[in-house]
């Protein structure tokens, strides 16, 4: 089953706009904010360095709907085994950027081994039909106790702005 050429775009556009997002606010803060080149983001699931660590974003999460990526559809390593030091969410709910360490997230999940009835069920191993993925749904609120730090980009950008 392929994603539609809607919904491909769709994630493509919301993933875009995280990003720039992302990259505009951290200039905001005094930042070294550098886009990763083509292989550092495909094959070690890093979009940026910022200052000496990198970094992979994730546009629109939800508090009620996170998913972690043990393997990606081509059943290989899922950003959870990347190589990016921090996971960043750009949670809609809390208008902020969550960051968590990568392996910190990937510790959290390693040892699930019940599988998912259907995507509705939260920290279950969950495989879609005709993938080779591995997914964990999870609510912002059972790995929060992971988060490292959190970026309120609404109130940040007013800041910066003098506004």
């Amino acid at each position: 089953m392929a994603v539609s050429k809607g919904r491909y775009q769709y994630s493509f556009k919301q993933g875009n706009d995280a990003e720039k997002k992302f990259k505009d606010l951290m200039e905001l803060r005094g930042n070294t904010c550098v886009k990763s080149n083509r292989n550092d983001d495909i094959n070690k699931h890093i979009d940026f360095y910022v200052n000496e660590f990198s970094v992979d974003v994730k546009g629109n999460r939800h508090l009620e709907t996170i998913w972690l990526e043990l393997k990606n559809v081509r059943g290989n390593k899922g950003w959870l085994e990347g190589e990016a030091d921090y996971i960043v969410f750009d949670v809609v709910e809390l208008k902020s950027f969550c960051f968590f360490k990568t392996k910190e997230l990937f510790d959290y999940v390693k040892n699930i081994k019940e599988i998912a009835k259907d995507k509705k069920d939260y920290n279950k191993l969950y495989t879609r039909k005709e993938r080779k993925d591995v997914l964990v749904k999870v609510r912002y609120n059972d790995i929060k106790h992971l988060e490292k730090q959190k970026i309120k980009y609404e109130q940040e950008t007013k800041q910066y702005q003098g506004i």
